[in-house]
């Protein structure tokens, strides 16, 4: 559990909730698409999908950027 805290942890030692929405995202977004496999046969994923997790992504690389430059 300690080594899932160091996870969510910035360079700084404060916790990230950008971290821990966009891992959120992508384990929705990777349970969905395994759903859609085992029930379908196949996944077609839908643009809104998509669409959060490259924003969520670009938040984060953004906000990486400022932190450094601040």
């Amino acid at each position: 559990m300690d080594k899932l805290w160091e996870f969510l942890q910035e360079d700084n030692g404060g916790h990230s909730s950008c971290r821990l929405i966009l891992h959120m995202i992508a384990l929705s977004a990777i349970i969905d698409w395994q759903h859609a496999v085992w029930t379908v046969g196949r996944w077609t994923p839908n643009y809104e999908i998509v669409v959060i997790l490259l924003s969520t992504m670009g938040l984060k690389v953004m906000q990486k950027k400022f932190e450094q430059n601040g």
